[in-house]
């Protein structure tokens, strides 16, 4: 079945995705793991393989893959702990593949950082778009925010130059949506942002699967991270069945 769809898929014009580094694929399905090593192999990209959550773990430690792709059902370390394992080194984009999207799996995923689910049997073709999808929000958002300096009086900053976040001097590491969510709070300079503001920032051209619950599952692990430098941390006020704010320091 995937030879078939290596010959019709791979002679469809498609946008290079411009990766720096490699892409690594984590499934303990073989045959789609080559088929996906071919078919990215096609448009110019290196591909890392694993079979099991645990080795993509260290090929994330070794090898510094500019995306990734992860399987939730795989042995030894699932995709789901997998990711909450890879969001403590590399803030790449993941995406996960599953079985079948109910919503407490997804939203269990985005809580460990993951930036996209796709459901299996999927086309190459849908998997390389939304790619392209989060990397072109990823270069617009930098775009935007060039030479940018972002702070309030309680000391949560951003620096563009380096695209640093800091808590009281203290360095800070976001995942792309998270980083996005953190701009938007301090763009709106202790304004009341919505849910739905925040999830249009996340996904500018819609997305079906998206679900509201994403924003707040992001907000709660912006607090968690900045808690694990300040325990004392209570920056970010939930406006009931609104959305969110900054309060000034």
């Amino acid at each position: 079945m995937y030879d078939k769809m290596i010959a019709v898929e791979v002679n469809v014009p498609m946008d290079k995705l411009q990766l720096e580094g490699p892409i690594l694929i984590a499934d303990d399905d073989a045959s789609l793991v080559s088929f996906l090593q071919e078919y990215f192999g096609a448009l110019n990209c290196r591909v890392l393989a694993a079979s099991d959550g645990q080795r993509a773990v260290e090929l994330v430690k070794t090898e510094a893959p500019s995306f990734i792709i992860l399987d939730i059902m795989m042995p030894f370390m699932d995709g789901t702990t997998a990711c909450w394992e890879i969001r403590k080194i590399s803030s790449a984009p993941i995406v996960m593949l599953t079985a079948k999207i109910e919503e407490e799996d997804k939203i269990r995923g985005f809580e460990r950082g993951a930036d996209d689910y796709l459901c299996k049997p999927f086309s190459p073709r849908e998997l390389v778009a939304r790619m392209q999808a989060i990397l072109r929000r990823m270069r617009t958002s930098e775009q935007k925010a060039s030479g940018l300096i972002l702070n309030n009086n309680a000391n949560l900053s951003y620096d563009s130059e380096s695209h640093r976040f800091y808590w009281k001097k203290a360095p800070l590491q976001f995942t792309y949506q998270e980083a996005q969510i953190v701009i938007t709070l301090l763009k709106m300079q202790g304004k009341v942002c919505t849910r739905e503001h925040l999830l249009n920032v996340l996904y500018p051209l819609g997305d079906k699967d998206v679900v509201d619950r994403i924003v707040d599952v992001h907000i709660g692990n912006i607090r968690q991270k900045i808690r694990d430098t300040d325990p004392g941390f209570d920056l970010i006020e939930t406006v009931r069945s609104i959305g969110y704010r900054l309060k000034e320091g």
